[in-house]
C-alpha cells in the first residue's frame, strides 16, 4: 500500500494573517505622510476593525476549518473579546467622554472617567488575550512551538506597556521632551511589530498547510 502525504493550505490562517498584517501596516502608511495622513482617525478605525476581523477568523475558522482553538467555546469567546474590546473602548471614549483637556467642556471628572474606562478596557483585553493564548496552546492546532507565539507576543506587549508606564512617570517632570518622544517611538514600534510578526507567522503556516488525510494510491496486497 502506498500513501501520498498531502498538505492542504489553511485559508483561515492566510486571511487572518493578512488582516493582522493590515492592522500593523495601514497605520504606518498613514504616519508616513501623504494623502492618508489626513484620514488619521479613519485609518485607526480601519486598523481596529481589521484586528477584530482577524480574531473572529482565527476563532471560528473558515467553512468550519482553521480555528486555532479547535472551536472550543472558551477559546472562541476569548478571541472574540480580544477583537472587540478595544473598538468598544474607543467608541466609548470618542462618543461618551470628552478626553481633550483643551476643550472647554472637558472637566477633570470627565477626563478621569475616560482614563478609568481606558485602563479598565486594557485590563479586560489583557485578561482575554491571556485566556486566548492559553487556549491556542492547549488546542495544539497550530503546529510545533508556534502555538506559543500568541502568549509570547502578549508577554512582549505586557512588558512594553508596564515599562512605558514606569518610564512615563519618571519623565513626566523632565523638561527635556526627548525621553518622551523616545518612549512613544518604542511603544509605537512594539505595537506595529507584534501584529506584523503574528500575521507573518500565520501567513507562512497557512500557506504551508496542514497534513491532509492520507490518500491510498494502490489497494493493499492480499
Amino acid at each position: 500500500m502506498t500513501d501520498v502525504d498531502v498538505r492542504r493550505p489553511v485559508p483561515a490562517w492566510i486571511w487572518g494573517g493578512a488582516l493582522l498584517v493590515a492592522t500593523a501596516v495601514v497605520p504606518s502608511l498613514a504616519g508616513a505622510g501623504g494623502p492618508l495622513r489626513e484620514a488619521g482617525a479613519a485609518i485607526s478605525w480601519v486598523s481596529l476593525v481589521s484586528f477584530a476581523a482577524a480574531m473572529v477568523v482565527f476563532a471560528w475558522g473558515i467553512r468550519g476549518e482553521g480555528s486555532v482553538v479547535a472551536r472550543r467555546p472558551l477559546g472562541i469567546v476569548a478571541l472574540c473579546l480580544v477583537g472587540i474590546i478595544l473598538p468598544v473602548v474607543g467608541l466609548i471614549s470618542s462618543f461618551v467622554f470628552v478626553v481633550d483637556p483643551a476643550d472647554p467642556s472637558a472637566t477633570p471628572s470627565w477626563i478621569g472617567a475616560a482614563q478609568v474606562v481606558n485602563y479598565a478596557g486594557y485590563a479586560a483585553w489583557g485578561g482575554a488575550a491571556l485566556v486566548a493564548g492559553v487556549e491556542v496552546a492547549r488546542a495544539r492546532v497550530v503546529p510545533g512551538r508556534w502555538r506559543w507565539a500568541p502568549l509570547t507576543a502578549l508577554g512582549v506587549l505586557a512588558l512594553a506597556f508596564v515599562g512605558m508606564q514606569i518610564v512615563s512617570v519618571a519623565v513626566a517632570t523632565s523638561p527635556d521632551p526627548t525621553a518622551t518622544f523616545a518612549l512613544i517611538a518604542v511603544w509605537g514600534a512594539v505595537s506595529v511589530l507584534v501584529p506584523l510578526a503574528l500575521g507573518g507567522i500565520a501567513l507562512v503556516l497557512g500557506a504551508r498547510g496542514r497534513p491532509a488525510p492520507a490518500t491510498q494510491v494502490y489497494p493493499p496486497a492480499r
